[in-house]
């Protein structure tokens, strides 16, 4: 979930009518992910918008916004159904200034996030990611590069999670009190942080060893990014992530029902494929680390409002804690 930054409509209205030529007569923000979304609807339909803010994190996710255009029109050529449509500006750009921030536009999907039918779409998901991993060599060809470089195995989170683990135990007694709600949250859990970051590291050392081969990953498709269309397609979304990395980047995503996911897996590859137990481990505990230092940096490091401090820690709260807490069982599952 996102919070509302504020953003005045009627300038995020100009943007879209200057820069992409789009007839709206309204925006409505959307909370839904962690970007600030909207939508804008007017005569010439609906169209999504992604706000990205002026700051390091939204320099980076520029950046990547803007190398994710063009990977969604070579995964249509490929044969990749049912992934967004960028819109470009008059200018043949992908990206319009709004202030300091930067809009993109994409086609509306009409369609819902997963949810509960998560689940069910699980062996549909499972062949379209074979799908996508078997294009590997057309896109490569296709694209000069994917919106993140590939996968080197790094923790680049490591030193400051375990220094800000280290900054909560030392709280002065005049700390914000939200520095004091996050240290009540992860400071029972430190052993167990400090045990995953142990084993994240020996985990990239034996990857990094193994030269694995590399395929084209979306990297992030858990129920948030997948979608059901209206006539019960299947949509893939948010490509901003994308990469070269082993296959398991992927497939770890699919959670506890992955050994009964590969022939599914093996329909879209077009070939048998066993995942190697050791790096789906690897991105099992490199993700439940990273979505938490993400937050955590940002409480301590940025200058949130109380309404995006708030946030952050109800997410970490909700859903990063659990993440943590489950993290050596959901590596048993995956191994089967």
């Amino acid at each position: 979930m996102s919070a509302d930054p504020g953003l005045d409509p009627a300038a995020l209205l100009a943007v879209v009518r200057a820069h992409f030529g789009w007839a709206a007569d309204t925006v409505t923000f959307l909370p839904q992910g962690t970007s600030h979304a909207y939508r804008a609807q007017g005569p010439d339909g609906p169209l999504f918008l992604k706000v990205q803010p002026d700051s390091p994190y939204g320099v980076r996710a520029t950046a990547r916004a803007l190398a994710e255009a063009p990977l969604l029109g070579a995964l249509r050529a490929a044969g990749l159904p049912h992934v967004p449509r960028p819109i470009p500006t008059r200018t043949g750009g992908w990206a319009a200034p709004l202030g300091g921030l930067t809009v993109f536009a994409s086609a509306w999907i009409d369609g819902e996030p997963l949810g509960e039918g998560w689940a069910n779409a699980l062996p549909e998901l499972a062949e379209r990611l074979g799908q996508l991993h078997r294009m590997a060599g057309e896109l490569t060809r296709a694209l000069p590069a994917l919106p993140v470089p590939p996968e080197d195995f790094a923790l680049p989170f490591d030193e400051r999670l375990t220094g800000a683990l280290d900054t909560l135990a030392r709280l002065p007694a005049h700390a914000r009190p939200a520095l004091v709600r996050l240290a009540g949250l992860l400071l029972p859990h430190a052993p167990l942080i400090r045990s995953l970051l142990t084993r994240a590291r020996e985990g990239a050392a034996r990857a990094q060893a193994s030269a694995p081969p590399f395929v084209v990953c979306h990297t992030d498709a858990h129920s948030g990014n997948v979608m059901r269309g209206r006539n019960g397609e299947l949509w893939l979304i948010d490509w901003e992530t994308a990469r070269l990395a082993p296959p398991e980047h992927d497939l770890w995503l699919l959670g506890r029902q992955l050994p009964a996911l590969l022939p599914a897996y093996a329909r879209g590859l077009g070939r048998p494929f066993t995942p190697d137990p050791e790096r789906l481990a690897f991105y099992v505990r490199r993700r439940a680390l990273e979505d938490l230092a993400e937050d955590v940096r940002w409480l301590l490091h940025e200058a949130p409002t109380p309404q995006t401090e708030a946030h952050s820690l109800a997410l970490i709260e909700r859903f990063m804690l659990p993440a943590l807490l489950s993290a050596e069982a959901d590596v048993a599952a995956l191994e089967g």
